[in-house]
């Protein structure tokens, strides 16, 4: 793939309070042309463009960035689905998972990008580790590789889709001269094996190193001063009347020629000459056209979700986060707890204190009645309180459950940012849809859950028999994991700042396990005495599926408990008020709401939740993309 750039200007925002201006111009007029199955350096001074520059390359620009010109691969702008197919990116940080061998690191990146190709994964990454010479590490896990090592996994990564133009930020960095050598002669084998044109950025290489380059761009001050052959820099620059000390090599004469700046207190001489060289550079290679300048980027969020792709992230998922040590020790401390917490229940459903409960929610509902006979039929319930007690046990027990979710599952928010930075880079190269992603993790996530709800179910069962815990208790104790989850993994696709949402929902989930009559007494309150205040708290609270789903689980709980019970055949006035409380349960949006309409919030609710999920992750994890430089 021949690859040319024109005209290219770029301004990132103004991020120094002591620099004037919105915008700082990093690139200026930048041209080039990078012929296919070539080496191309881009070298300069710190602060002179050069990240900056193979960014743009790359399609990576910050949002808020002014920019103009054109990037051409085989005379055509750049698209992104086709782009990220035919391109390897490998930035200067390596963001990988430390957990991972070599052997996995490499396989999982050919098993999601080589997904829809016939070809052998298995051989293909041998062959890659034999290639890149690091067979002999591939059980090694990458926390404990070398650095040198390490780039020759990031390579061997980008490698497994067989790119046109491998662009690499610094890759030498941190690496030693002998290392950095062995690297680079390595890179240029492979721009020759795979013919394929390699884009870097490098500070100051060594002369042998330098006499590796097929091509060569030099960056001084955001301006090019050469762009060319790199065996043909030195003469370049000695028509110029700059050469090189005797005893110094050229990368060094370059490395202080090109750091003459404005704010620098070089000879007026030389300032003069690389004004100069800037110039007759521009004339050389400027194509001018109409361009206006652009400062919006590419918003792509890929919704396609991929079967496949979430077997791969679900198993990757495993590997990285889970160990059979780590599974039991978890399932012994979630039912431990719920242990304690089922004893709590318990000793307060057998205490005075559910008659205390019961009394307190009918004295609550005379207030908004004026029924005569209802009220003489609360005075039949609470004079057969031990009676009711019976009847009111399990949606209380359901309630009291609301709350054992609700705090339980809070650690879930944390789930997309422990691999923020690795999920950003695979999705910078289209490796699977952010729709993949969620799924992957919200399966994850019930999976873990899944055996400790197994394990507590069993000891409540054993423990408690039917006393107060019913068939629908166990139905709504696994429905509870897809209620919570979605909300909680809402929260968590906002931000990194997990202690953050841990605080936030810490106090929203007061409001989730709040009994519903309390809301219920609320909205009527409001309706009775017109307070708006009270009627958008409500309205806001409403918005979490965790409330209309616990509502929910109550309001059936009460219903299947009133049946059979012997004490409303002898007062079946006692059996209407009971009737009557049951829409009281569940009326805190409006005067009158029925079970299945209540679900059909829940459904609601829980989808919006979904969306916005998909939509937020996708502002957060699409890295900055801009195909377009000029509008």
């Amino acid at each position: 793939m021949n690859f040319e750039w024109r005209n290219v200007d770029i301004e990132l925002r103004n991020k120094n309070k002591n620099m004037a201006g919105s915008h700082v111009k990093l690139i200026k007029n930048a041209n080039g042309v990078v012929p296919k199955g070539s080496l191309c350096a881009i070298m300069g001074p710190s602060g002179s463009g050069k990240t900056t520059l193979i960014k743009a390359l790359a399609g990576r620009v910050s949002s808020g960035s002014r920019t103009k010109g054109e990037i051409l691969a085989d005379g055509h702008e750049r698209s992104y689905r086709n782009w990220c197919k035919n391109v390897g990116y490998v930035d200067q940080d390596d963001c990988v998972y430390e957990q991972l061998s070599v052997l996995e690191t490499i396989t999982y990146a050919a098993k999601f990008r080589l997904k829809d190709k016939n070809v052998d994964i298995h051989q293909k990454v041998e062959q890659l580790l034999n290639e890149l010479d690091i067979y002999d590490i591939s059980g090694t896990r990458m926390c404990s590789v070398s650095g040198g090592e390490r780039k020759r996994v990031m390579i061997a990564v980008e490698l497994v889709t067989q790119p046109k133009i491998l662009f690499m930020d610094e890759p030498t960095s941190g690496l030693d001269a002998h290392t950095a050598l062995n690297l680079i002669y390595l890179i240029k084998k492979l721009s020759k094996s795979h013919n394929m044109s390699v884009i870097f950025t490098i500070h100051q290489p060594s002369a042998e190193i330098f006499s590796i380059f097929d091509t060569l761009v030099l960056l001084s001050d955001s301006n090019t001063v050469y762009f060319g052959e790199a065996k043909s820099a030195e003469d370049h620059f000695a028509k110029y009347g700059l050469k090189k000390r005797d005893l110094s090599s050229f990368p060094e004469f370059l490395a202080d020629v090109l750091k003459v700046k404005k704010k620098y207190t070089e000879s007026h001489e030389n300032q003069a000459i690389m004004s100069q060289m800037i110039n007759d550079n521009e004339k050389s290679c400027n194509k001018q056209f109409g361009a206006i300048i652009s400062t919006k980027n590419a918003f792509i969020i890929d919704l396609k979700p991929s079967f496949k792709d979430i077997i791969i992230l679900l198993h990757r998922r495993y590997k990285v986060s889970l160990s059979r040590k780590k599974i039991i020790f978890s399932i012994f401390i979630f039912t431990f707890f719920f242990y304690i917490f089922c004893k709590f229940v318990s000793a307060l459903l057998d205490s005075t204190a559910v008659k205390d409960i019961i009394t307190a929610i009918f004295n609550q509902y005379t207030f908004y009645i004026s029924n005569t006979d209802i009220k003489n039929s609360i005075r039949e319930v609470l004079s057969n309180i031990e009676e009711m007690k019976k009847v009111f046990s399990r949606p209380l027990a359901m309630n009291f459950l609301s709350f054992f979710f609700a705090y339980s599952m809070i650690a879930s928010t944390g789930s997309f940012s422990q691999e923020y930075k690795m999920i950003m880079r695979e999705l910078g190269v289209a490796t699977f849809s952010i729709t993949s992603y969620y799924l992957s993790v919200f399966l994850f996530e019930a999976f873990c859950y899944l055996p400790m709800l197994f394990c507590s179910a069993l000891f409540v069962f054993f423990k408690f028999g039917y006393t107060y815990i019913k068939w629908e208790f166990y139905l709504f104790f696994f429905g509870g994991m897809f209620c919570y989850l979605p909300t909680i993994l809402f929260f968590g696709s906002l931000t990194k700042r997990t202690k953050t949402i841990y605080v936030l929902i810490s106090f929203l989930a007061l409001t989730w396990i709040l009994p519903p009559t309390i809301y219920t007494g609320l909205y009527f309150t409001a309706v009775k005495y017109d307070l708006n205040s009270l009627h958008a708290f409500i309205y806001i609270v409403s918005l979490f599926p965790p409330l209309h789903y616990n509502t929910m689980c109550v309001a059936v709980a009460y219903k299947l408990s009133r049946k059979g019970v012997k004490l409303f055949e002898t007062f079946p006035r006692l059996k209407e008020c009971t009737d009557a409380l049951e829409k009281f349960f569940t009326s805190y949006l409006f005067d009158s709401v029925k079970i299945w309409q209540m679900f059909s919030f829940f459904i609601v609710t829980t989808s919006v939740y979904t969306l916005l999920s998909f939509l937020f992750l996708g502002i957060r994890l699409m890295p900055d993309m801009r195909f377009k430089l000029s509008k």
